[in-house]
């Protein structure tokens, strides 16, 4: 991609762009959607860990007893 574009592309920059320019952006904004996907799911398992953790601490503490 073009390093001159702006961050934020509106209707009538894109109604000027090639189409070739169009499949490039695109494609990229499909890339960074597999990227940012595959970071939640990353995130959604550490969570997933972090409660599990946390719901067994209060059980080790009872057990203690």
């Amino acid at each position: 991609m073009e390093k001159n574009l702006p961050l934020e592309l509106d209707r009538e920059i894109l109604i000027q762009l090639a189409p070739e320019q169009l499949v490039e952006i695109i494609v990229e904004h499909a890339l960074a959607t597999i990227k940012l996907n595959s970071r939640i799911l990353e995130l959604e398992q550490e969570i997933g860990k972090l409660k599990a953790t946390r719901d067994l601490r209060p059980l080790a503490k009872v057990r203690s007893f």
